[in-house]
């Protein structure tokens, strides 16, 4: 008897500090429109922490979808001048530059966020430019070619969308897009753990039937606003909006969404820290017309 006591207690105690968002699913109706097929929606918890996190579901079917990718730098394959043991793939910039560059381009972009790890990450953290980040690919140019290490969310030349790991020497001619996170954190809806550091964190997923794509961004370092995100609950929070397979993508200062408002652009998190950081790369969305 006291052992079914004690089951029991134990039960109930991990079910009164469950995070809110390890059981059930969201449900995506009552929500804000950012475009056609686009949605967000905003979450503030107090338990198991203070944590504000703001998401986008993009319905893939909608035929005006499109997504852009921060291209080739001017002098790409040179030698990095303040690290030449690096070569330049990209140049660094914000990820609201980077919404405003496609907008000035006429591009009819309603959102962008920050997408692939890079390096160098080293003192003193201000290069200009970035190197080693992943499978890349921006409209059908790579950047950078796949490794068979880092998972993608690949966008092909016909339109569909996945996370997959490329392999190294494969065939990528049938793709437009390609991002790279640090890895999978949700694999066929089973939760992946990994670094427990509470931090700021980024992180993309896929339905299964692979009609939406999520996005998501979980402020951190910010003890009286929000402390951030685990790598397993980048996963599990995937898997409560609706994914079946996640990425953690690159996460901390650099974690940056911004969707359009009215003519001009909102940045819907908060970063830690001044300033909003150069990031190696970012992934944007827009509308045809």
């Amino acid at each position: 008897m006291k052992r079914f006591l004690l089951i029991l207690l134990l039960i109930v105690t991990a079910a009164l500090h469950a995070a809110p968002w390890s059981e059930g699913t969201f449900d995506w109706r009552q929500v804000k429109t950012v475009a056609p097929g686009i949605v967000r929606a905003e979450f503030k918890y107090k338990k198991p922490r203070l944590i504000s996190i703001h998401a986008l579901r993009i319905d893939l079917t909608n035929p005006k979808l499109r997504f852009h990718v921060t291209p080739k730098a001017e002098n790409y394959g040179q030698k990095m001048p303040d690290a030449p043991k690096f070569t330049i793939r990209t140049r660094r910039e914000t990820t609201r530059n980077f919404f405003r560059g496609l907008r000035e381009r006429k591009i009819n972009v309603v959102a962008a966020v920050n997408a692939t790890p890079w390096s160098p990450w080293e003192p003193p953290f201000t290069h200009t430019y970035a190197d080693r980040m992943g499978f890349l690919v921006s409209d059908g140019v790579v950047v950078m070619p796949p490794d068979g290490k880092r998972p993608s969310l690949i966008v092909t030349k016909d339109g569909k969308v996945d996370l997959a790991t490329i392999p190294a020497k494969a065939d990528i001619s049938h793709i437009r897009h390609a991002v790279s996170g640090f890895g999978f954190v949700l694999t066929d809806g089973v939760v992946k753990g990994g670094n427990k550091a509470l931090a700021p964190r980024t992180g993309y997923g896929i339905s299964k039937d692979r009609k939406y794509l999520y996005i998501f961004v979980a402020d951190g370092r910010q003890p009286k606003f929000s402390m951030g995100f685990t790598h397993r609950e980048v996963g599990e929070f995937l898997r409560y909006l609706g994914a079946y397979n996640g990425l953690n993508m690159d996460g901390g200062g650099s974690t940056t969404m911004i969707v359009r408002k009215g003519r001009k652009e909102q940045m819907l998190n908060h970063q830690p820290g001044k300033g909003e950081r150069l990031v190696g790369a970012s992934l944007g969305i827009s509308i045809s017309r």
